[in-house]
């Protein structure tokens, strides 16, 4: 879901400028920090088992006075929670070491999506009338570039959109994509053509290319369009260079001045797929349709304020294996839950952990499969049938687990001595036929499975597993889209490998946080360290215990600093561009040099 434009990308993540220092390279007691509920003994005593288990510092053990119910309105969750408890980590000086946050039975599970302010609505109403507007003059411009190529050289068709591209940007980088290429296909026809009958279309084609890229599409080279060492060319090269990186990720935050004057640039600069661009940037980031989570993922970005990520979505985490380390970016915590339908269950998350590191993960590992092929990259069923096929290969190779591996649609009738199950069947209607091993560690593959862990009547996997004796699982508090699981085979594979805790297994294989995803367990549980891991295929990831960590609080500071200077600056820019304009142009084929 990243956008292909050169200047303004939804992908873009924030970075900035910090002094971190070296973490040790294995998660330890000290990096764990437990968020209980001051309001409920339950909670508290939780909590206390935990730390005396794991020989945590009791100051560690941070009660807030929280509701005790499963869903939190956003206000609350950043009155009660994320203000209270930064302070609290700040005042016993463990922000700049803390890894992990626990949270314990009585610690709300869910928060609301956020409520749109009057502002925030007339915002959003103006973007999505630019969106509208731009999406159809592209639309057009589509048309007039097919017009000047032979019938046989224009795309017949295109590739249908997944179903979790549900976002403004994601179909906006499909329609650029679809008008980029007719652009393109038009431009190359045109160069190949000799004569006087070219010329015409050359010129009729020169001004669509200003109104679909602006100035930025006139300045490349292959346009030929104007020469590169003309005044008016050096004066639009030079606004362009100096501004192109403050446009970058200009939508995914909060833009309450100028916004006359950033969209008429927008489009003088970038032309009508930067008006899109950036409307479609401002309408995903204030509409909250999606913009509910899981308590845990939000609280992964406990150190980012809520105008330096958008809320709106669902977010990369960059603690997932195939993201680059950043040394320079605000912390991400990793969030893991001792929470199940009984307090004594949810203290018995923490003994089973123990007992498993002692004597050893034993039992059988279950992979229930559907046998789907993939069918194309973008067929998620398929991808994670397959990973679970390719984990239960994997296992059975490297070590010495009975493994057993089913391939139709039907459930398993019988699921004994259970040390790991991965799988997916019937959605939000456990079945009773699993015992689990001291230990177990298992999730589900399947929508709302963890709605709730404390009522009587729930039919989920995470609250049914907890309540029959699982150590460990993960499940989704709504549809969270089926790329948010972990994938089997790698789950699997770092998980046995002995090398990560529980939380860094289940963070490297996450790919979103603030999402409606939860981990339930010990975070510090590894049950294969120092009883016959099971060796790695590839170079072992870097861990989230070995990524450097700097102080969040100063770093949040010189983020806010950043985020606002880089706007005051972009806004500077372009009045001093407005203010040298000699004439008005009143559509962007008549637009001049500032």
């Amino acid at each position: 879901m990243t956008s292909s434009s050169r200047c303004l990308t939804l992908a873009c993540l924030l970075a900035v400028v910090g002094q971190p220092s070296i973490a040790p390279a294995e998660l330890r007691p000290q990096h764990i920090a437990i968020l209980a509920n001051a309001t409920n003994a339950d909670s508290l005593a939780v909590a206390r088992h935990y730390a005396a288990q794991r020989n945590i510092p009791s100051e560690h053990i941070i009660p807030l006075a929280l509701p005790f119910r499963d869903t939190i309105s956003r206000q609350e969750y950043e009155d009660l929670v994320v203000m209270p408890l930064r302070r609290a980590l700040e005042n016993r000086t463990l922000h700049s070491s803390v890894r992990v946050i626990v949270t314990t039975y009585g610690v709300p599970l869910r928060v609301e999506a956020p409520h749109l302010s009057e502002e925030e609505h007339r915002r959003l109403a103006e973007a999505q009338q630019l969106v509208k507007t731009s999406r159809t003059k592209l639309e057009h411009l589509k048309q007039q570039f097919e017009q000047l190529v032979p019938e046989s050289s224009r795309r017949q068709s295109t590739s249908p959109f997944p179903a979790q591209d549900i976002l403004e940007a994601a179909r906006t980088v499909a329609l650029i994509s679809q008008v980029d290429w007719t652009w393109r296909t038009a431009l190359d026809q045109l160069r190949q053509q000799q004569g006087p009958t070219s010329e015409r279309p050359a010129q009729e084609l020169l001004v669509l290319t200003q109104q679909y890229g602006g100035w930025g599409i006139m300045l490349q080279k292959r346009t030929g369009s104007e020469p590169p060492d003309t005044p008016q060319a050096a004066a639009r090269r030079a606004l362009l260079d100096r501004s192109s990186a403050l446009w970058t990720g200009l939508g995914l935050h909060s833009i309450t001045s100028h916004r006359p004057l950033l969209y008429r640039w927008a489009e003088r600069l970038f032309g009508v797929r930067g008006v899109l661009e950036l409307a479609s940037a401002e309408v995903d980031r204030l509409t909250y349709t999606y913009a509910d989570a899981s308590l845990d993922s939000e609280l992964s970005l406990l150190w980012w304020d809520r105008d330096l990520y958008p809320v709106a979505w669902r977010w990369d985490n960059p603690l997932f294996q195939d993201h680059a380390a950043s040394s320079d970016q605000l912390p991400i915590l990793m969030v893991s839950r001792l929470d199940a339908p009984t307090p004594e269950l949810a203290k018995g998350l923490v003994d089973r952990a123990l007992q498993a590191e002692r004597t050893g993960l034993n039992g059988s590992v279950y992979f229930d499969a559907r046998g789907l092929q993939p069918d194309g990259a973008i067929d998620t069923y398929g991808h994670y049938d397959h990973s679970l096929r390719e984990a239960a290969a994997l296992v059975k190779e490297k070590s010495s687990y009975n493994v057993v591996l089913d391939v139709s649609e039907a459930t398993m009738t019988a699921v004994p001595n259970v040390a790991l199950y991965i799988g997916w069947y019937k959605l939000r209607a456990y079945e009773d036929v699993f015992s689990f091993s001291p230990g177990a560690i298992g999730y589900h593959m399947a929508s709302a499975e963890s709605l709730t862990v404390h009522d009587r009547g729930e039919r989920g996997w995470c609250k049914n597993a907890l309540e029959r004796g699982i150590t460990a699982t993960l499940g989704s508090v709504g549809e969270p889209y089926l790329d948010a699981f972990p994938e089997p085979a790698r789950f699997t594979a770092l998980l046995l490998s002995g090398k990560y805790s529980l939380a860094e297994v289940y963070y490297l294989t996450s790919r979103t946080i603030s999402w409606r995803m939860v981990l339930f367990g010990d975070p510090l549980y590894n049950p294969m360290k120092g009883h016959s891991p099971m060796p790695l295929s590839t170079s072992p990831p870097v861990a989230p215990s070995d990524r450097r960590l700097g102080d969040p609080v100063a770093q949040r500071l010189r983020a806010q600093d950043l985020m606002r200077d880089r706007q005051k600056r972009l806004i500077s820019l372009l009045q001093q561009a407005e203010q040298r304009l000699t004439v008005q142009p009143t559509s962007p084929a008549q637009q001049e040099a500032p």
